[in-house]
This record gives C-alpha cells, sequence and structure tokens, in this order.
C-alpha cells in the first residue's frame, strides 16, 4: 500500500502541472486571437496612397466627362 500513496501523489501532481500548463495554453491562445481580429480591423483600414490617388483621379476624370457631356447637350423640354 504505501508504494500507492507515492505514485498516486506523482500522477496527481502530473494532472496538475497538466492543467496549469492548459490554463496557460488556452489564455495565449486567446490572446492571438485577439492580436488576429486587432491586425484584420487595422489592414481593413489601411489604404495605400497610390491606389487612393488613382481612383480620386479616375472619379475627377468621369465627372469631366459627364460635365462636359452636359454642356454640349441642346437643352430638353420647356425649361
Amino acid at each position: 500500500m504505501s508504494n500507492e500513496k507515492p505514485c498516486i501523489n506523482r500522477l496527481i501532481a502530473k494532472i496538475k502541472g497538466v492543467d496549469d500548463k492548459m490554463c496557460t495554453l488556452s489564455e495565449r491562445l486567446q490572446m492571438i486571437k485577439k492580436l488576429i481580429t486587432t491586425q484584420e480591423h487595422d489592414d481593413e483600414e489601411e489604404v495605400c496612397p497610390d491606389i487612393a490617388e488613382s481612383e480620386k483621379a479616375v472619379v475627377e476624370a468621369i465627372e469631366k466627362l459627364y460635365v462636359d457631356e452636359l454642356l454640349t447637350r441642346d437643352p430638353e423640354g420647356d425649361a
């Protein structure tokens, strides 16, 4: 019987150690998830300046074409 108690005590100590490691691992995984979601939101907000300027240039070109087209049209209706 005396041989069983040290064995059980060691087994309980190992189980406690595994439990502590699992808790630590769970906390670290939660931290990683938070970091990933934070980075995803940061990536969505970041815009390349070249892309932003090219989109602005496209909008300005379309506006100019639209205004030029409106100026070349003859008035319609009685207004």
